[in-house]
């Protein structure tokens, strides 16, 4: 949405008539409202300013975010957040963390940090908030093609090119700081069509920002989506979103280790398309080749599909328009359709050996024993160029997933054992080398302790 700078007033009266009511209190939200009722003797703080300065939320307090607030942490500026401290975001408000800034959300397995609608506890909807966005300075692709080119570009959802909206640049190490043991959940807020938000959206973000055990969960787009950037990402449980579970563009080049998507929660009537991956390299087709391009590494994945779905259709993965990537150790199971391969750009990058899949499983996905989908209507190639028997992957071979693995409220994605079949991953200081199983877990369920699934 534009962002022009309102007076206080003016902002309120606005926030109050924009939207419907919500089940959270709709107090005027340039009032610094302070409550002492939460547990343990804290305080509910709404934040209606700005971070300009570092700043530290305590866990014994709750942090709201009021309705339609932008709120951004500026650069030069640390928001450092407790372990265990509860932020709740109102009726499409939106966490920032701009170019130059840092969060340092550094939480336990045993006090997780949790960022969340204001909902009540049993009332929340998907897409209600805006979730967090972190804008970084790492390489993207998104204007490398446009009149006049640029290293950066302002994020989609904001419709004018203000500073606080910038994101990419040509530092790949760039550090935005830190999350651990976090969870997001009941984002995707639509300030624009067809530009959501995601629970947890990372715009050029760079390797030297940390990202490790991290839960997005029941939101109305993405879980996780990269625009370009660098940055490394490890334990991610993407859970019950209504779009793609893992979502990949404009030039993203990290790594992920340890990655969950279970995509079940879906209306009957979904617009969207609920794939487990989706990959692009760019979304202008006279820029599918540009550089740099989307091309992670990514070992150690579970994603789970819902195969009664009848909405649009959706895939255990698509990849598309120039994408890269190399994807080792995955286990697609469940999905309505196959994996999807998808224009010329990109089957030169399977010819080129940048776009590989090895040492995978494939289970139940499609309706057909090959469990990759019948040809599409535009761009199709042929899916066996990557997905086959050469690659060391597995068709048809059941991983043995309890059924507990498509509960909604107390999933398990642990195999009865673990996945024999894997790739050794690189021993580079990042990847876990002794993973050697197939999927997401092995013979310890790192999800235990700190995962939870509300439902709305």
């Amino acid at each position: 949405m534009t962002r022009t700078r309102l007076s206080s007033s003016l902002f309120c009266l606005l926030a109050v008539t924009a939207c419907g009511d919500d089940a959270t209190t709709n107090a005027a939200v340039d009032a610094p409202t302070v409550t002492t009722d939460t547990p343990g003797g804290g305080v509910t703080i709404r934040v209606n300013d700005d971070i300009t300065t570092n700043t530290t939320w305590e866990a014994k307090n709750v942090y709201v975010i009021p309705r339609l607030k932008q709120l951004f942490v500026q650069a030069g500026a640390t928001l450092t957040i407790e372990p265990g401290t509860v932020v709740q975001g109102e009726q499409g408000s939106l966490l920032v963390i701009t170019r130059g800034a840092k969060i340092i959300a550094n939480g336990t397995v045993d006090h997780v940090i949790t960022l969340t609608s204001a909902q009540p506890a049993g009332q929340k909807s998907a897409g209600f908030w805006g979730g967090l966005l972190i804008l970084g300075a790492a390489p993207i692709n998104t204007n490398v093609n446009a009149n006049p080119t640029s290293t950066e570009a302002t994020f989609e959802a904001f419709t004018s090119s203000i500073p606080e909206g910038k994101f990419g640049g040509t530092n790949p190490t760039d550090n935005s700081g830190s999350l651990k043991y976090v969870r997001i959940e009941f984002a995707g807020f639509n300030f624009v069509a067809d530009r959501e938000f995601n629970n947890l959206t990372l715009c050029g973000v760079g390797s030297g920002t940390t990202i490790d055990y991290v839960q997005v969960h029941g939101g109305s787009d993405d879980g996780i989506e990269f625009f370009g950037g660098t940055v490394n990402v490890k334990h991610i449980v993407s859970s019950q979103n209504q779009d793609d579970g893992f979502d990949t563009d404009n030039g993203w080049s990290g790594k992920a280790q340890f990655v969950i998507v279970q995509n079940i929660s879906h209306p009957p009537t979904l617009a969207e398309a609920s794939n487990g991956y989706e990959s692009d390299n760019h979304g202008t087709a006279a820029s599918y080749a540009a550089a740099p391009r989307t091309m992670p590494t990514i070992y150690n994945a579970t994603l789970i599909g819902d195969h009664s779905y009848t909405g649009t259709k959706s895939f255990a993965a698509v990849f598309r328009r120039g994408t890269g990537g190399h994807y080792v150790n995955h286990l697609w199971f469940n999905f309505p359709q196959g994996p999807e391969l998808r224009d010329q750009e990109t089957l030169d990058q399977v010819t080129a050996g940048n776009l590989t899949v090895t040492h995978s499983m494939f289970f139940n996905n499609d309706a057909s024993a090959s469990n990759l989908p019948a040809p599409q209507a535009t761009g199709d190639l042929d899916e066996t160029l990557v997905f086959n028997a050469a690659s060391n992957d597995q068709f048809g071979v059941d991983p043995n997933l309890s059924a507990s693995a498509m509960n909604k409220e107390a999933p398990s994605f642990q195999p009865a054992a673990p996945i024999a079949g894997g790739a050794t991953p690189p021993d580079d200081g990042f990847f876990d080398p002794t993973a050697t199983f197939i999927g997401a877990i092995g013979p310890v369920d790192w999800t235990a302790g700190w995962t939870t699934y509300p439902q709305k």
